[in-house]
């Protein structure tokens, strides 16, 4: 899954760099098909994932008037948890990339759920 995005001026720092805390919302918005799987309302009020772990690599420096690619895959699904790997790229080269475990919750019961066989083939198809 690719989704580009346009720096926007707010993001920006002194130097004309995109900040380091945009990335981990420009992946957040790479997540989106995967956060629509778990969720049945259009708000996503009841979105039953919730973000376990994240790691960010900042590779290269992200200039402001460039667009950059943020390319997203399911690299593993597990019993209760899906990992997520993600790449932001500009020029074709790599600016940063990231890992995420993101694990399937019950609200009602406050604990991890099992991932429905819906769901994991949903995932693998992404």
């Amino acid at each position: 899954m690719k989704v580009k995005i346009s720096p926007r001026f707010s993001e920006v720092d002194v130097l004309g760099h995109v900040t380091n805390s945009a990335v981990p919302v420009w992946f957040e918005h790479g997540r989106m098909p995967i956060f629509r799987l778990f969720s049945k309302e259009p708000n996503m009020r009841d979105l039953a994932l919730i973000l376990r772990r994240y790691e960010i690599d900042f590779t290269r420096q992200i200039v402001a008037s460039v667009d950059v690619v943020i390319e997203t895959k399911v690299a593993k699904v597990g019993n209760t948890s899906v990992t997520i790997e993600q790449i932001a790229t500009q020029h074709g080269a790599e600016v940063a990339h990231g890992t995420c475990v993101m694990v399937h919750f019950d609200y009602a019961t406050d604990t991890t759920a099992s991932i429905p066989d819906h769901l994991r083939a949903a995932l693998s198809a992404l």
